[in-house]
């Protein structure tokens, strides 16, 4: 006879699903699950966009120094902080989160950041310690990845990408001069 023990590693999940698990929301313009409250964001093509992925670059790669290629701006900001397990409990703990089911309102403090739901996950004693707690899921990212590009080289109708929109927004950040 044996006693037979488990533990949950990690999960694998699509981005949406993401959210679900992590308690992190990822839509709007906090998503960001690793750079949490210093997330660089902005409106583009009707959609929420994120930024400033040079700051991820080694402090002397020459891309950080390019401005026209990317959004006019030289990259000089640090990569975000990465949070611990045991700050980011600690921050779960002192929020006050609604009951599970249905509430009166569903707006969330902005003492909260970005928080929904304290995640079950936190409840094993082990949870806080790990250092990578979430994974996506690759064959989706791909899937995702290729798709876009596809549809925007082959123009296809719905799928691609490079709108009107797109191309007047790129033209008010000043990444492109013109849009055509």
């Amino acid at each position: 006879m044996f006693t037979l023990r488990a533990a949950v590693m990690w999960t694998v999940n699509d981005f949406p699903a993401y959210a679900m698990v992590s308690g992190w929301s990822t839509k709007g313009y906090m998503a960001c699950p690793v750079c949490k409250e210093d997330v660089t964001s902005g409106w583009h093509a009707g959609k929420v966009c994120y930024l400033g992925h040079r700051r991820w670059l080694p402090w002397d790669h020459e891309w950080r120094e390019k401005d026209k290629e990317f959004d006019g701006n030289t990259e000089r900001r640090l990569r975000p902080r990465e949070w611990s397990g045991d700050e980011i409990l600690e921050q779960l703990n002192r929020l006050d989160f609604a009951p599970f089911g249905k509430t009166v309102s569903r707006t969330r403090p902005s003492t909260h950041l970005n928080w929904t739901h304290k995640p079950m996950f936190f409840e094993l004693p082990y949870w806080s310690k790990l250092k990578l707690r979430h994974n996506l899921d690759v064959m989706h990212v791909e899937k995702n990845v290729f798709d876009t590009l596809v549809g925007t080289i082959l123009d296809i109708e719905g799928k691609t990408k490079d709108t009107i929109k797109a191309r007047l927004d790129l033209e008010r950040m000043g990444i492109r001069s013109h849009a055509c």
